[in-house]
């Protein structure tokens, strides 16, 4: 995982002897003049119009259209219609060794702001000021848009004067120099200011779906958003190289969504929307996305397709753009055809290389070849993903209603309850499994195991895990006694990272299709997970599955929504202090902004508490408020908030000791919680 670099050690310095001294701040934009090496910024942006240079909109929707310049072509330029705002990516492809000119007229400083990156702000009134998110990055890519090395630019000087700006930067051969430059029109001082002085909501983590990275602040959307997609920000087992994620893009989108509803900040809706037509830019004719993520052969991931789904289905039942609508509509007849036929019905695929037995040849897993329940011998009956697409079907038939493929999420929804409900061997499994749970005990506390049970931890992950693929095969299931429940069925791995992701999915489905048969199920692996010791042992592997804590944390808050029990708010609660001692960032969702949870006429903005150090759970939907505030630090931290709450809002301890605001709760304890309950007043 990269970290953002520090506002100083990109901070361009003066020009050394590789250019004489004041030569770009005496012309800064006769410099910018030469396209070959060099690009004024005036004349990048144009007026908020357009300009002659400007290609007809490659892409455009409500509110957004995105061009290429005619003179730079390997520039593109988003722009927005309610304002003068624009962003461009720029990018030099690669070729010879050469320096490159960013030059821009006027005097201008450089600031670094809270938001991150650096600000070019003038001197006098009546100018734009630009915004460089991060410092301009060398790649090599590969023909499919792989990522496959990256490094900062080196700078090679500053020419700062009264008559201009310009900035020296060094290209060398072979390698790609990519940019992102916002202007933010003088006229809109706004989105200025919405860089320089964020809120304590604005400046802690939210834990990004795919990559497991975190996001903590605007700049960080450009260690995803590279020449208008949007990618992972790590680098991606076997192949180790960075590829685009649609599942990042909607953590993104979720993540800026609950920020504007806190804020009111235009900023974040234009961070929003730029994100969203990135990923609508990168869906393929056939009305798929296209990964590459473990061969040559740019395979699909399904889960990431139905990403895409998830974000273009919020975007579109919030602001009806038809454009999102009809890639939505593309996106589900792809999902619609990438299906398994089981005995009891439609199963989603995991990704491209299970339609036939040839392409699974290049997985990079070993399989066990199975033909269970009628299913096909390439599908590895992957659960999470089938659940996930479902889920993605039944949005796009809720937000477009559509009835088209009514009847294939009805076959998949039976044969998810057919799969779960799967118990054979119980004999074999319950003895099993006892001695397997051994193996998710964290260190500390596998150590203190009565010799013959540290005994039996050891033949279960020596013997017993590795045969256990074989055992399915011979007696297909995937819930297992006790609550564990298997990611797939014919796999040779096991891996207990996929247990609450199964366990958010699960929950997502109970809530998309009020199945509550599923009940039981939940009740009984939330609670297994939670006293089994697996949340300790991610916790101590930090760096390596402590990601798991993020889909925990998001798993519950799914089920707390679902569910009055304060035992799940007391274990999000939990969550929220190991997310917070890891420093992963909380999942995005904890904003109340997840429209597949809420919808977005149902949705409350998050508050923003006044110490940085306390984080809020936002818990809130339609006629009731209700807030879990936590402290992970070492001390008691005042209650306080940056804006007015609600009236009438009662807080309580985890003890469920009643307090109206301001009264015995105005402080939160160390290491605990408390709960904020009311109704919002009646809208107007």
């Amino acid at each position: 995982m990269d970290s953002p670099p520090s506002p100083s050690a990109g901070v361009p310095r003066a020009a050394d002897d590789t250019a004489p001294p004041g030569a770009g701040a005496k012309n800064a934009a006769a410099q910018a003049a030469d396209c070959g090496h060099s690009i004024d910024l005036q004349a990048l942006y144009g007026t908020a119009g357009g300009s002659a240079n400007e290609s007809a909109p490659v892409l455009r929707g409500t509110g957004f259209a995105r061009h290429r310049l005619a003179q730079h072509p390997d520039v593109l330029l988003d722009r927005f219609s309610d304002t003068g705002a624009a962003c461009a990516a720029l990018r030099f492809s690669a070729g010879p060794g050469q320096r490159r000119v960013l030059g821009v007229a006027g005097g201008y400083r450089v600031q670094v702001p809270a938001a991150g990156g650096w600000l070019l702000t003038p001197a006098s009134q009546g100018l734009d000021a630009y915004w460089i998110p991060q410092q301009a990055v060398l790649r090599r890519l590969d023909r499919d848009g792989h990522i496959l090395s990256h490094r900062p630019a080196a700078f090679a000087g500053l020419d700062v004067s009264a008559s201009g700006l310009a900035v020296h930067v060094l290209q060398p051969e072979g390698m790609a120099l990519d940019l992102v430059v916002w202007r933010l029109p003088a006229a809109e001082p706004d989105l200025l200011q919405a860089l320089q002085s964020p809120s304590a909501l604005e400046r802690q983590r939210y834990f990004m779906w795919s990559s497991h990275t975190s996001y903590a602040r605007p700049a960080d959307l450009y260690l995803h958003w590279v020449h208008g997609h949007v990618y992972e920000n790590h680098e991606v087992w076997p192949k180790y190289w960075r590829v685009c994620s649609e599942l990042d893009a909607y953590a993104l989108y979720v993540t800026l969504t609950g920020l504007l509803r806190a804020t009111g900040k235009r900023l974040y809706d234009l961070l929003r929307r730029q994100v969203v037509f990135s990923v609508i830019a990168r869906q393929s004719g056939d009305g798929g996305w296209y990964h590459g993520e473990w061969t040559d052969g740019m395979e699909s991931h399904y889960r990431l397709h139905a990403g895409a789904m998830h974000l273009l289905a919020a975007h579109v039942e919030e602001t009806g753009d038809e454009t999102a609508g009809q890639a939505l509509d593309r996106a589900a007849a792809f999902a619609a055809t990438k299906t398994d036929r089981l005995d009891a019905g439609a199963w989603y695929l995991h990704d491209s290389l299970e339609d036939s037995r040839e392409a699974l040849q290049r997985y990079p897993f070993r399989y066990v070849p199975s033909r269970a329940l009628g299913k096909s011998a390439s599908n590895l009956l992957v659960l999470n993903t089938h659940l996930d697409t479902n889920i993605a079907m039944a949005r796009h038939r809720q937000v477009r209603g559509n009835g088209r493929h009514g009847e294939l999420i009805a076959s998949a929804q039976a044969v998810t309850q057919s799969v779960l409900q799967l118990r054979p061997a119980e004999w074999l499994y319950r003895p099993l499994f006892k001695a397997i749970a051994l193996t998710f005990l964290p260190k500390g506390q596998a150590q203190t195991l009565p010799l013959p049970q540290r005994a039996l931890k050891r033949v279960a992950w020596k013997y017993l895990i590795p045969w256990l693929p074989r055992i399915k095969s011979w007696f297909p299931r995937l819930v297992m006694p006790g609550g564990y429940v298997e990611r797939e069925l014919t796999m040779r791995a096991f891996s207990v990272r996929y247990q609450p992701v199964n366990l958010m999915d699960l929950a997502r489905t109970r809530h998309v299709f009020g199945e509550n048969t599923l009940d039981p199920l939940l009740a009984q692996a939330f609670g297994f997970t939670h006293d089994c010791g697996l949340t300790g042992r991610w916790k101590e592997l930090k760096g390596k599955e402590d990601d798991s804590l993020g889909f925990w944390a998001e798993a519950l808050y799914h089920l707390c929504l679902q569910s009055p029990d304060l035992r799940y708010r007391a274990w999000l609660a939990e969550a929220v202090i190991d997310l917070e001692d890891n420093r992963l960032g909380l999942p995005p969702s904890l904003l109340g902004t997840n429209a597949e949870a809420i919808a977005p006429a149902q949705q409350h903005a998050c508050p923003s508490p006044d110490d940085d150090r306390l984080r809020v759970v936002n818990l809130s939907r339609g006629t009731e408020v209700e807030l879990l505030v936590v402290n992970p630090s070492a001390q008691a931290l005042a209650l306080g908030w940056a804006a007015p709450l609600p009236d009438g809002l009662t807080w309580s301890s985890p003890g469920h000791q009643a307090a109206s605001v301001g009264q015995d709760l105005q402080a939160v304890p160390s290491r605990r919680w408390i709960r904020g309950m009311g109704r919002p007043p009646a809208r107007s």
